[in-house]
């Protein structure tokens, strides 16, 4: 049976259920799973267009793998930089990020070039209540996130 996850905005009681990809991204979705549950701040991408995100434990790093920089909506990634790589952020990041619209495109900052995300989920069902708090979060800020295994 495919591993799910759960990702939930707290406040909101607003959740999207994801497809692991252990097909594709082996590494990256036993990583992931080993580490749930992650709780934090979802913030929007400053830099990358309609992705929503959680950082996490910067240690936390896999290789490529399902790895691209055409992002698709319902996409869910994981990337690791590595620290001094993005102009103005000397530190390390780990993340967990969708993408909620088309208008999606991992960018380094400081440089203007794609990132490369290591694609290991796809958001199923029906997300258009998770997306529409996913579009109101540069306007209203970053909001409470909890990923668990289902």
């Amino acid at each position: 049976m495919p591993k799910m996850i759960e990702i939930r905005f707290v406040d909101e009681g607003v959740s999207a259920q994801v497809l692991m990809l252990e097909d594709l991204a082996p590494r990256t979705c036993s990583t992931i799973w080993k580490i749930l549950p992650l709780a934090g701040d979802a913030q929007h991408g400053s830099y990358s267009g309609t992705v929503v995100g959680l950082f996490f434990d910067p240690t936390v790093i896999v290789a490529e793998e399902n790895a691209t920089t055409c992002i698709q909506t319902g996409d869910v990634m994981f990337t690791h930089y590595e620290p001094g790589i993005r102009h103005g952020h000397p530190d390390p990041v780990s993340e967990v990020y969708w993408a909620y619209d088309r208008y999606a495109r991992p960018t380094i900052p400081g440089q203007w070039v794609p990132a490369t995300a290591n694609v290991f989920g796809r958001i199923i069902g029906d997300p258009s209540a998770f997306y529409a708090i996913c579009r109101r979060i540069p306007k209203e800020g970053w909001k409470k996130l909890e990923i668990r295994g289902v």
